[in-house]
């Protein structure tokens, strides 16, 4: 099956739009909300989301997922989980070389398969 390469989600790039949605979703994190609309904000300045990533870092259960859901649905955009618990190679989130025997493409890719669109 093929990527998604020339498929484009449309460009809904509100930090208004964001703050609404992280306020509606999240209660308190007023440290990490406000990050992620200063992120925002530049990425909007700038009129490009390009080259831009917000990595969340931090224990289970402190809504690292949530909070990326949360800024996917404000920019439009399908929101898919890759999970690196367990991944023992980088193989396994790059992909392997198509000469290898049984070569897979690694977990992003897939990701991006599955959600159809290449941003």
């Amino acid at each position: 099956a093929e990527l998604p390469w020339n498929r484009s989600s449309s460009e809904l790039l509100s930090v208004k739009a964001a703050r609404t949605q992280l306020e509606g979703d999240h209660y308190a994190m007023e440290k990490v909300k406000q990050r992620i609309l200063e992120f925002l904000a530049v990425c909007q300045l700038r009129g490009d989301t390009k080259g831009s990533i917000m990595c969340l870092l931090g224990p289970p259960g402190i809504g690292k997922t949530s909070l990326g859901k949360s800024v996917a649905a404000a920019l439009g955009r399908d929101f898919y989980r890759v999970s690196l618990g367990g991944v023992h190679s980088e193989a396994e989130v790059r992909g392997h070389r198509r000469t290898y025997v049984g070569a897979m493409p690694g977990l992003i890719m897939q990701a991006i398969k599955k959600c159809g669109t290449n941003n």
